[in-house]
C-alpha cells in the first residue's frame, strides 16, 4: 500500500529545507567574512551592474569576490615592495636628502692667518691676504681644479668679484660650482659648494680635495707678496664623514645636494632595471591561486573570474 504525501506537506518539507540551505550558507558566508576580514554587505553606492552582480552571487559568492580582490591587490603592492627594495640596493648609500641643515654641510670658515710671514714689513695697508689675478690665478686655478669635474663638466672657469671667488664650468650645462670668500685683514675664509663635486659611486667614503691655498697670497706693505702653502685645503665627501680625521683640512659633506645648472633640475638617476617574477597568493578555500580578469584595480568592474 503506497503512502501518499499531500501537496501541502511537500511544500512544508521544502520550505524546511531550504532554510537549512540558506542558514548553511549565511554561516559559511560569514565564517569567510571572518577569516577574510571582508564584508559581504551591499555597497551604499552601488552601480546597478554592481547590485546585479551582487543578487546574481549571492552573500558567499560576494565573500569570496570580495576576498579574491583584496588579495590580489595586497599581493600586487607585496610584489612591488620587493621590486622597489631591491632597486634601492643598486644606488649609492650616499643620502638623497641632507641628514642635517644643508648649509652646514657644505660650507667650511678657516683661516689664512700666518703672523710669520709678515715679520718684516707688515701686511699691505688693505688687507695683508688677497686672491691672485690675470694669468698667475688662472694658472693656480686649474692646477688646483686639476681632474675635477660637475655633473660630468670640467670645473674650469674661475672669476673674482669683489673678496668672493667662484668656481664655475663652461661646458654643455655651465654652472657655479663653489664659492671662496676672503677676510684680506684677518685671512678669514669660507668655503660654499654650491653644485656636488664629481665623485665614485660607492657604499664607502669617497673624496676629493681642493687645495685653495694656491690661488691666494700674502701681501706686504713694500708690495712683495708670498705664497701660503696648504693654508686652505678642502676635503669634499660624497656624504659618509672624513676618511682620515685629520684636522688641518676643511670637510665639507656634500650629500645632500643636487645639480641646479641652467634648468634647475638635477641629472636623472641611473638605476639598473629589476624584474621580480611575480607569484600570486593562495586561496585557502581552493589550494589554488588567486586570479581575476584584468588587473587588481578593476575591483568594480561589471564582470570579474574568480575561479581558475
Amino acid at each position: 500500500m503506497s503512502m501518499r504525501v499531500s501537496l501541502w506537506a511537500q511544500s512544508q518539507n521544502w520550505a524546511a529545507s531550504q532554510a537549512e540551505r540558506l542558514s548553511a550558507d549565511d554561516t559559511l558566508a560569514k565564517t569567510s567574512a571572518a577569516l577574510f576580514q571582508t564584508s559581504n554587505a551591499p555597497k551604499k553606492n552601488s552601480t546597478p551592474s554592481e547590485k546585479a552582480l551582487q543578487a546574481l552571487l549571492g552573500p558567499f559568492g560576494s565573500t569570496l569576490l570580495n576576498s579574491s580582490t583584496g588579495m590580489a591587490v595586497l599581493a600586487a603592492q607585496q610584489a612591488a615592495n620587493r621590486v622597489n627594495a631591491k632597486a634601492a640596493k643598486l644606488t649609492s648609500n650616499a643620502p638623497t636628502k641632507s641628514v642635517a641643515n644643508v648649509g652646514t654641510q657644505v660650507t667650511f670658515s678657516g683661516s689664512l692667518a700666518n703672523p710669520d710671514v709678515f715679520a718684516k714689513t707688515g701686511p699691505a695697508q688693505n688687507g695683508g691676504y688677497q686672491f691672485l689675478s690675470g694669468a698667475a690665478l688662472k694658472n693656480a686655478f686649474n692646477l688646483a681644479m686639476l681632474g675635477k669635474k660637475s655633473n660630468g663638466d670640467a670645473v674650469d672657469t674661475v672669476s673674482v668679484s669683489g673678496n668672493t671667488l667662484t668656481g664655475s664650468t663652461s661646458g654643455l650645462n655651465p654652472h657655479q660650482v663653489f664659492t671662496l670668500t676672503l677676510k684680506p685683514d684677518s685671512g678669514l675664509y669660507t668655503f660654499r659648494l654650491a653644485n656636488p663635486v664629481d665623485l665614485p659611486i660607492s657604499r664607502l667614503d669617497k673624496f676629493t680635495t681642493m687645495n685653495l691655498s694656491l690661488l691666494v697670497h700674502a701681501v706686504m706693505s713694500d708690495g712683495t707678496t708670498a705664497p701660503l702653502p696648504n693654508s686652505a685645503v678642502v676635503e669634499v665627501h660624497n656624504g659618509l664623514g672624513a676618511a682620515d680625521g685629520t684636522a688641518h683640512k676643511g670637510v665639507v659633506h656634500q650629500g645632500g645636494l643636487a645639480y641646479t645648472g641652467p634648468n634647475n633640475t638635477p641629472p636623472p638617476a641611473k638605476v639598473a632595471a629589476v624584474h621580480t617574477k611575480y607569484v600570486p597568493p593562495i586561496n585557502p578555500l581552493t589550494g589554488r591561486a588567486y586570479s581575476a580578469a584584468g588587473s587588481a584595480i578593476s575591483a568594480n568592474a561589471d564582470s570579474l573570474n574568480i575561479l581558475t
